[in-house]
């Protein structure tokens, strides 16, 4: 299960200044640690996408659901 909620920098800020320096840095090794998460998204037209997955085959019934899926993903709908 992943969970995304929206905290301000203030807040965070806020939040780390009642830390120790041992939280802290605990904190910032697994931010290190999981470095992948971190990074930005680069997401492809949905078009590309479906092309990639029909070159390899997959029933047009897939390909279909596939493109309505991401169509309504957040991912795609985000500004």
């Amino acid at each position: 299960m992943q969970l995304a909620i929206n905290v301000s920098m203030p807040s965070i800020l806020s939040v780390i200044s009642q830390m120790s320096y041992d939280e802290i840095e605990e904190i910032k090794n697994k931010i290190i640690q999981q470095e992948i998460y971190f990074k930005k998204f680069k997401k492809d037209k949905i078009e590309n996408v479906i092309s990639d997955f029909k070159q390899e085959d997959y029933s047009q019934e897939f390909l279909n659901d596939l493109e309505n899926g991401l169509k309504k993903s957040s991912i795609y709908n985000a500004n």
